[in-house]
């Protein structure tokens, strides 16, 4: 779904959630510079939409491969500062400083939007009663409309044919972005109607700096840091105290199955599940924070009051992000067993202990590995990536995380028979 309706700025809050754009901010910048310093670790990407910009040779569709959240959101809104901006510095970027740049880039302005993919992921209906009709519509704001499709890889094969129809003839105020971690999930003929850029993970001292800036303790910061994975976006989740404890808490799975038995599965799968609930839930608690804000802001009263059609708009927003919320919980959890995992195979397999993402937690990688063997660890592996597939289907959480546990733990359980 979409979010088409732009709602009165800080009405979403990400504060604290794995989706939250990393700014410049974070990095020691500050307002109203350049909007191309918010795009992070990024230099040939950004150097090549900067030069498309100052040859006016913009193309209408532009397909970004890389990680998720390493830059995406960030070259788009900056992207979306240099065509919108009423009094640019130069054809190659916004003023980062006037109204319309600010509000891009808290993504707040009308102009610039994000298509995020709910459940298995965008199906053709939202194409054709969402996309299709929104791109067409006329602009009340700005020059530019552009919409970025968050995980286009994750469009199925009859919503692309529909968007290929959009693809085909553009409308001209209209740009597309679409971010993909895997172009092979994307049909050739997309593919070869968009301009392809390519985006790197971050550095390990982008990284460092970044963990420094978040005043992510000392101690923590290396190990956090190389957790990240070259994700921006994941350090952040880790600079919350909660997703740190609970990152040590999903690297402990194996231990806890090896040692608690099998009956140690099911409560397991809840407390995991309770955790993502939880994370929606706190979520929630502060929508209904704002939301009470905005009731005071417009002088509603017993439900009367709301200018037409906001509280509508407000109320499926926040639905939205609560879902978000949790699935993003889900999805840290599922990050973590599939590092944990990997490491344990290399560690299995002779591998150094410097090639290790949790570095931190070495000793244990070493005794997993003598309980869970290499096969059954690449099995378990591919069951986190079944589990992840299962909650795009809008599986139950709960179940699907008995599942992967049963999945794990019989080997463990068969070995020490």
């Amino acid at each position: 779904m979409s979010g088409w309706d732009e709602a009165p700025v800080g009405v979403v809050s990400s504060a604290g959630s794995p989706s939250q754009p990393v700014h410049r901010g974070d990095l020691g910048g500050g307002a109203g510079a350049d909007p191309w310093g918010e795009v992070i670790g990024q230099p040939v990407a950004v150097t090549a939409v900067r030069a498309a910009l100052a040859r006016d040779e913009v193309a209408h569709a532009w397909l970004l491969i890389g990680p998720r959240e390493v830059g995406q959101s960030e070259l788009t809104r900056a992207l979306g500062a240099a065509l919108n901006c009423p009094e640019p510095p130069a054809p190659d970027t916004g003023c980062g400083r006037c109204a319309t740049c600010a509000r891009i880039l808290r993504g707040t302005h009308p102009a610039v939007v994000d298509l995020e993919p709910e459940g298995a992921g965008h199906v053709v209906a939202d194409v054709r009663e969402d996309w299709i009709p929104s791109a067409s519509r006329s602009m009340t704001e700005g020059r530019r409309r552009v919409l970025r499709i968050v995980a286009a890889d994750r469009m199925n094969e009859a919503a692309q044919n529909a968007f290929l129809k959009v693809l085909e003839e553009p409308p001209a105020s209209v740009l597309w972005v679409l971010d993909a971690e895997d172009e092979g999930s994307l049909l050739e003929t997309v593919v070869s109607r968009c301009r392809r850029l390519d985006l790197v993970p971050w550095g390990p001292t982008a990284l460092l700096e970044l963990a420094e800036r978040l005043s992510i303790p000392e101690a923590q910061r290396a190990a956090l840091a190389r957790a990240a994975s070259g994700s921006p976006q994941r350090l952040r989740a880790l600079a919350d105290p909660e997703v740190a404890a609970a990152r040590e808490r999903h690297l402990g799975v194996i231990d806890r199955l090896a040692t608690a038995g099998p009956g140690a599965v099911v409560p397991l799968a809840k407390e995991l599940s309770a955790w993502a609930k939880g994370r929606a839930a706190a979520v929630k608690a502060k929508h209904a924070e704002e939301l009470a804000d905005l009731e005071a802001a417009f002088g509603v009263d017993g439900g009367r009051g709301w200018p037409s059609g906001v509280k509508g708009r407000v109320t499926r927003r926040f639905e939205r992000a609560e879902r978000q919320a949790q699935r993003q919980a889900l999805d840290l959890l599922l990050d973590d067993l599939a590092a944990y995992l990997r490491d344990l195979i290399a560690v299995a397999s002779g591998a150094p202990g410097s090639s290790l993402v949790n570095l931190d937690a070495e000793a244990e990688l070493r005794r997993d590995a003598e309980r869970l063997p290499v096969r059954d660890a690449v099995e378990a592996l591919a069951a986190v990536a079944a589990c992840r597939e299962a909650l795009d289907r809008n599986g139950s959480a709960e179940l699907q995380l008995e599942r992967l546990l049963f999945r794990i733990a019989l080997p463990i359980y068969a070995a020490a028979a």
